[in-house]
């Protein structure tokens, strides 16, 4: 059983990668809503500075360590935890089950298309149920209310949202209340999928070092993120188990 561990103050469940695809199974399967959303060094961070985002994040039903810098937080915090990174998530549970009904939202216009064409030919019977793009984020009301009847209509049983932190989450908590399926924030793995971005060496994934990869291949969009974010991740970090430390000693 995963515990809830807070990290800069987002809860992150301190849990293995087959606990992940257990537990969401056991929602897809019993038709149960729920928010999943993938913390990175950006997502905790930005929670940090923006009070609504951390509001968004508060209320996900299962928030899994998406990078390794999250998951050594985690075990520096004293928990055993595995990194359970969105696009792994997603091609794991689609292998395992690929006949439960998968839709896939967000993306440009026909990447999803491109993604689902990408699941087949890789997973031999995969059902995707629908897709829906996202080319404007925020989603603009009239489009959110198409896509939400698109998803209710096609049968989903599990809902791979592809649209990017934060828009991702920030779309998964306002459709929630209207989707019974559990809708799983997964951002880069639309990319990958459709050929736009390429994955990340294993070595790189465990050294925490995926950042440097995908730096390289879109540095226009993500320098600024990793400059800014990733020292402040260090040093607020440094200060939470610094102070938890101290907190112990007095207690």
């Amino acid at each position: 059983m995963s515990v809830a561990v807070p990290v800069l103050g987002t809860r992150v469940a301190a849990i293995s990668f087959a606990e992940a695809v257990s537990w969401l199974s056991a929602a897809a399967h019993a038709g149960r809503r729920a928010h999943v959303a993938c913390a990175n060094v950006f997502s905790v961070v930005m929670a940090r500075d923006r009070p609504e985002y951390a509001s968004c994040l508060t209320g996900a039903d299962l928030i899994v360590p998406d990078g390794m810098p999250i998951v050594w937080a985690l075990r520096m915090l004293g928990h055993r935890a595995e990194r359970v990174h969105g696009d792994d998530l997603l091609l794991a549970f689609c292998r395992t089950f690929p006949t439960i009904r998968h839709f896939l939202m967000g993306g440009a216009p026909g990447q999803p298309e491109q993604v689902a064409d990408s699941l087949r030919s890789m997973i031999p019977g995969m059902c995707i149920a629908g897709t829906h793009p996202t080319p404007v984020r925020p989603v603009p009301a009239p489009a959110h209310r198409r896509a939400v009847a698109k998803i209710q209509d096609s049968g989903a049983q599990i809902v791979w949202v592809g649209m990017g932190t934060p828009a991702q989450d920030y779309w998964i908590a306002t459709a929630l209340q209207d989707i019974s399926a559990p809708m799983v924030g997964v951002g880069s793995a639309f990319d990958l999928l459709s050929g736009r971005t390429r994955a990340t060496p294993e070595w790189m994934k465990k050294t925490g070092t995926q950042w440097l990869f995908r730096l390289a291949q879109e540095p226009q969009r993500l320098w600024r993120r990793y400059l800014a974010y990733n020292p402040r991740f260090v040093a607020l970090l440094a200060r939470q188990i610094v102070d938890e430390r101290l907190r112990g000693r007095s207690e």
